[in-house]
């Protein structure tokens, strides 16, 4: 096995590694940001977790591949906040003017702030930015979610071509567990897209 194909896929499992961490802070971030939606606490905690146990148990092979000549090169991977990208915010100001004085004054910072399950200007939706944001911060995790299971069927062949059992394991077990987190992403997105998209424009 040469020494560039090795280097290649060390780079192609720390790539995976952040996405499994980046998805991780996302679904933390999904049911922190909209606290009026019940269903998402525990979902999200355990979707989160789970992605950050793939990352974890991933890190091993990362360094395996990498070498220990090349280990300055490994990545710090810690937990950043995810912010919505400006397309979301955009969408939170929007919504937020539709509902009034009470609503605009929630977005001026660059991140959406957290509100209180009661506050007005929510329309019951959940978190700063209601049904419009929800839906498209689980659109943005879905896509994540898709670029994880993308990858891991990507490291099944190549631990198969490379007969690493182990990783070939780790990939057979990771795998399903992100198709039942699209499954879940998808169908909380057909949830959320009626209220959003059809109630929010009458």
């Amino acid at each position: 096995m040469g020494r560039s194909v090795t280097v290649h896929l060390a780079d192609y499992l720390e790539l995976l590694v952040r996405t499994e961490h980046e998805l991780s802070g996302g679904f933390h971030a999904l049911w922190r940001g909209h606290p009026r939606e019940p269903d998402l606490c525990g979902v999200c905690e355990r979707l989160a977790a789970q992605c950050r146990a793939h990352a974890e148990r991933l890190e091993p092979y990362q360094r395996r591949y990498r070498g220990p000549q090349q280990g300055e090169r490994q990545m710090e991977h810690r937990m950043e906040p995810w912010v919505p990208d400006p397309v979301i915010l955009d969408a939170t100001r929007t919504e937020l003017q539709r509902a009034g004085p009470e609503g605009v004054g929630l977005v001026t910072s660059a991140r959406p702030r957290l509100t209180p399950a009661g506050a007005a200007g929510n329309g019951g939706n959940g978190g700063s930015g209601g049904g419009l944001v929800l839906l498209r911060e689980l659109h943005r995790l879905y896509l994540l979610a898709t670029e994880c299971d993308l990858s891991w069927s990507v490291v099944a062949l190549v631990a198969r071509g490379l007969k690493d059992d182990d990783l070939l394991d780790l990939a057979g077990r990771c795998a399903p567990e992100t198709a039942v987190q699209l499954l879940w992403l998808r169908t909380r997105m057909r949830r959320a897209a009626p209220q959003a998209l059809v109630v929010a424009s009458w």
